[in-house]
This record gives C-alpha cells, structure tokens and sequence, in this order.
C-alpha cells in the first residue's frame, strides 16, 4: 500500500482517519468473534427445534471454525490485489449474508451452510485486521492500536456467550445470529469511508485455487471422517475413505505449495523447529481454548439443567480473567523467558480441566466458574508469550508469512479438538446411557439418570482435554533446552 493513498485519506479526513480505520476493521472483528460464541450456548434450543442430535449440532461449531481457518489463507493475496477496502467489503458481505440466512434458515442443512459463510468472511477479517494496524501506522505507535486490538480480541469470547444466553432466553436463538449485525453494518460503513484501496501500479498475481481447494478438501474430509465415526467403526468405507481422501489431498497440497511461487501456506518456515514447536503449541491450546468454549455451556444446560442465560454466564468471569491477564503478560515477556509463562500457563490449565473432572449437578456456579477462571488466566499467559515466541524465531521478511501459519493451525487444531470432543460426548454418552439402561432392567432413563449419565461422560471429556493440553509441555521443553543453547 503506497502512502499516496494514505496521504489522500489523510487530506481528506485528517491525521485521525488512520483510527477510524482501525475501529472499522475492530468492530467487524468483534461482530466475528461474537457470532463465533454466542450460538454455543443455544446448541440445546437448535437440537430440539430441528430434532438432530449432538453430533448433528456440533457441525454449528466446527463449520464455522472449518472455513475460519481455510479463508485465512485468502486473506494475503485479497488485500494484495483488491486492496483493504474491497477486501473487507467482501468479507462484511459474505458474513452479512451468513447471518441473514441463519436468522431465517427453514431447515438445518442450511444452517450449518450460513455458519460456514459467518466462518468465511470472520476468516479473512482477522488477519486483515492485524495487517492493517502494520500498515497504517509507523512503529512507534503501532502499540496503542495493537493493544486496543488485542483488548477486543479477547473480550469478545468473555461476553459472548453471556449475550448469546440472553438473546436465546428472552428473545428466540435464531436473534444470535443478526444480533451482531448493527457492529457489522458499522464496520461495513465505517471501512467503506476510510479504508484505503489497492494502488493502481500494485503488481497482481494468480490466486492458487488449487491449493486452495486442497486445502479445503484436507480439513472438510478429515473433520466429515472424524464425525462419521461416531456412527461408525473406524475401518468401515463411511470414515476410511473420508480419511483417505484427506490424507491424499493433504499430500497433493504439500507437493503443490512447494513448487508454488505464490504459496498459500510457507512450509518451508517448518523447517525452523523453534518456530514449528511454537505452532503445535498453538494449535493444541487452541484446541483445549474452543474445545471448553464448546463443552461449558453444555455441560451447564445437560447437567445442571441451567438456562441459556446462566450458561452463557459461566464462561463471564473466565473471558474477563483472559482480558486482564493477557495484557500483563505482553509485558511479562518483556522481562521473563517467555517458556517459563508457556510452562506456567499449561500447568494452570491442566489443573482448571482437571478440577472440573469433579462438578457435577450438585456443583455451585462460582467453584466452575472459578476453576474456568484459573484456565482463562492460563490461556492469557500462554497466547502473548507463544505469539512473541513465534514470530520472534523467524527473519522479519516471515513475520507476515509465520504469522498466518500461527493463525492458520490455531484455528486448525481448535476445530479438530471440538469435532472430537463432540465425537467423544456421543460415543461416551452412548456408552453410559447403556450401562445404566442395563442396570435399570432395559427401562428408559429418567431425568437423574440422564443427568447422571452427561456427568460421567462431561468427566471423561474434561480429563482427555487436560490430557492432550500437557502434551503442549514436550514442544515447550525443548523451547526451554533451545533458549538455554
């Protein structure tokens, strides 16, 4: 983006339309990550409206976070040819259109088809987010808009849920999906008028559509594969071939990026074992991050039988502790081996998911509402310092490339972990419905032994969460030995 453009914003607005730029792009961001959470808590309402299961309604989650992820890759060579302005036009479009068809969706199919188009166009709104704050301001002031950036980022996940409980208790569960529409609908304005558009003498290149499709084809049979075992054993023909043909298109996708010259994905930079140890750390608490996201709330409507409102509530006080610590652990890696806050962090969030091993119905809201605080804390630990560790470990010329990796196998990992929790949720679920159904001489399960049986089976979810989550300890043991060399 040449400053010719810039400077004609700035004649014409003043030096303070780079702010309002910013604010554009801060609340499409926001209205995504609204939309990314609120529906969460209103699973319950979906599965009994439209009569589809739990591995049916997970789909709400994983489809949005499945074409989150792929559309990042997008999100580069979007703003290179078309430019900040059209480009989040085009994605305020396609997650305007997912609302509107969500709010109206006579049947589920569809409603899964306006999350995945909320999922694309949040998925090209983030990066472009943070590219633009590099882009309109000189280094010595990107840290204020940084740091109103990042607040955003993760408040957004604290109060979502709380107004997603809410809109479904008072109003009706389908307002959950426009009810962020008015901030996209500013946003969409507000970037219109002071967005900069692409320079005319800007190079253009070819998007690789075959990558591209590849790449989707990967993610889309893997997660399909994943879910269909739920209803099917491993080896039969409905999850092999799923996983198959993800295999294959994942190695098709590998050979091709390596021979682009306008790779989607630089895997080259993997080569870097400091800076591949820092991605699967991110994607594995990614993993345990949207995994709880999804488990919450519920847990808190199966087991304790509460409202959309209180379950939404439950994840509250944990968004705010995620909002006050990450900050403060920004400047912690200023001053500490930022190792030692990944070590600390996971640590934390082990004990929190192991902790919630032991609630049940009989549970008081502030003991699981404190232990998914002592997790959020955690996770603000561990993001600042994994994302200064990550970008940190490669030459400036990467930054921009390592930074959509980090972000790409983020929201990579946090899907694969919530599609399978929710294959994990059916298949123990299934397994204790039929212990307790045999107990009970062949009988349907009443109210308490339904809640009984959703409360063995949220304790088996919790502890392998917990257990993956420590995993993230090897990639940062040797994070720690490679600091020390």
């Amino acid at each position: 983006m040449s400053s010719k453009r810039l400077e004609l914003l700035e004649q014409k607005y003043g030096a303070s339309f780079k702010w309002f730029a910013v604010l554009a792009v801060i609340f499409g961001l926001l209205a995504s990550i609204f939309s990314s959470t609120m529906i969460n808590v209103a699973l319950t309402n979906i599965m009994a409206d439209y009569s589809v299961t739990q591995a049916s309604a997970q789909w709400m989650s994983t489809g949005f976070l499945c074409a989150n992820a792929v559309c990042m890759l997008t999100s580069a060579w979007l703003l290179q040819n078309f430019g900040a302005r059209k480009t989040f036009l085009f994605a305020s479009t396609l997650f305007f259109t997912g609302c509107m068809i969500g709010q109206f969706a006579p049947a589920f199919n569809l409603l899964i088809f306006a999350r995945i188009l909320q999922g694309a166009g949040a998925g090209i709104i983030q990066p472009l987010s943070m590219a633009l704050v590099f882009m309109l301001f000189p280094e010595n002031k990107r840290g204020s808009a940084i740091g109103t950036f990042s607040m955003v980022v993760v408040l957004g996940p604290a109060v979502g849920p709380t107004i997603g409980g809410v809109i479904t208790d008072v109003f009706d569960w389908h307002y959950t999906f426009t009810a962020a529409l008015p901030l996209s609908l500013f946003a969409a304005i507000a970037g219109w008028i002071f967005l900069p558009d692409r320079d005319d003498n800007q190079q253009s290149s070819r998007f690789n559509i075959i990558s591209f499709c590849l790449i989707g084809l990967t993610v889309g049979t893997l997660l399909t594969g994943l879910s269909n075992s739920q209803f099917y054993p491993m080896e039969d023909p409905q999850v092999i071939v799923y996983l198959v043909i993800s295999l294959i298109s994942f190695i098709l996708f590998f050979r091709r990026e390596r021979r682009s010259k306008s790779p989607l994905l630089r895997l080259d930079m993997f080569r870097n074992l400091k800076f591949t140890s820092t991605v699967i750390v991110g994607a594995i608490t990614s993993a345990g991050m949207f995994s709880t996201i999804y488990m919450l709330p519920l847990f808190a409507r199966t087991v304790q039988l509460s409202d959309a409102t209180d379950a939404g509530l439950l994840l509250l006080p944990g968004g705010l502790a995620l909002a006050i610590v990450s900050p403060i652990a920004g400047r912690l890696v200023d001053r500490l081996p930022a190792h030692r806050l990944l070590f600390t962090g996971i640590i934390l969030f082990v004990i929190s998911i192991y902790a919630l091993t032991l609630a049940d119905k009989a549970s008081g809201f502030w003991m699981i509402a404190g232990w998914v605080v002592i997790g959020r804390a955690a996770l603000g630990l561990i993001l600042p310092a994994n994302s200064t560790l990550s970008l940190s470990s490669v030459a400036g010329p990467q930054v921009p490339q390592a930074s959509g990796a980090l972000n790409f196998c983020r929201m990579l990992g946090g899907t694969i972990g919530v599609n399978i929790i929710a294959v994990l949720i059916t298949a123990r679920s299934a397994h204790y419905g039929a212990e307790i159904m045999a107990a009970n001489g062949g009988e349907a399960l009443t109210v308490e032994q339904t809640v009984e049986m959703m409360t063995l089976t949220f304790h088996d979810c919790f502890m392998v969460s917990g257990v993956v989550f420590a995993f993230a300890l090897i990639p940062v043991i040797y994070l720690a030995r490679h600091a020390k060399q």
